[in-house]
């Protein structure tokens, strides 16, 4: 973990643990931010080995789960407008609004540990669709998987913080038609941090 993130999630940890236990609703609505990178997308097939890809976009999502004891199923549904970036080894040149993205993902979840009183680590997965939207040109859907790990505090009566890591991955959002001349296509793979509050109904 890198240490801006570390010191983001040390003291959400620790005030988690003084945190006040309650009993878990079945359904809860979520809504969050999440910062992001990428890597893939396209590749350069020269020596510098550069790559066209979405850069640094800030993610907003909301979710809904139902949970039956340790397990959960939900729905994640994310929106972010995100620039097209040339990333090399040395710098980047970003192009701002490159891409709107909408993303749905369903996804099974398991709580697999307690963190001091009441606090759920749980793990969550499933596949994912997206459709991108670039601009100047037409829209396509790229299918892919997703993996996060979470940490739930309860913060008293009905709410809830949630902090987590994800991992996931999408075909290529570029048509073979689109890169220039000595790039290919690449799976595009991303890393979040996330942070959200939850309402438990």
């Amino acid at each position: 973990m890198r240490p801006s993130a570390l010191s983001t999630f040390l003291p959400v940890l620790i005030l988690s643990l003084a945190a006040p236990a309650h009993a878990l609703a079945q359904w809860s609505v979520s809504l969050g931010v999440e910062s992001e990178r990428f890597w893939g997308g396209s590749l350069e097939l020269g020596p510098e080995r550069k790559s066209f890809r979405p850069y640094r976009p800030t993610v907003v999502g909301v979710g809904l789960e139902r949970r039956m004891g340790k397990v959960g199923l939900g729905l994640r549904a994310r929106y972010t407008e995100a620039s097209l970036g040339l990333e090399g080894r040395d710098a980047v040149v970003a192009l701002k609004g490159g891409f709107t993205v909408v993303g749905i993902a369903p996804e099974i979840s398991y709580h697999i540990a307690t963190l001091g009183p009441g606090n759920r680590l749980v793990l969550h997965a499933g596949p994912l669709v997206e459709f991108w939207d670039p601009v100047e040109s037409d829209g396509r859907t790229r299918v892919g998987a997703q993996g996060i790990a979470s940490l739930g505090i309860p913060l008293g009566g009905r709410f809830g913080l949630s902090v987590g890591g994800s991992l996931a991955f999408v075909a290529s959002p570029f048509n073979s038609n689109e890169l220039i001349d000595g790039y290919e296509r690449r799976a595009l793979w991303r890393r979040g941090f996330a942070a959200g509050l939850q309402y438990q109904l």
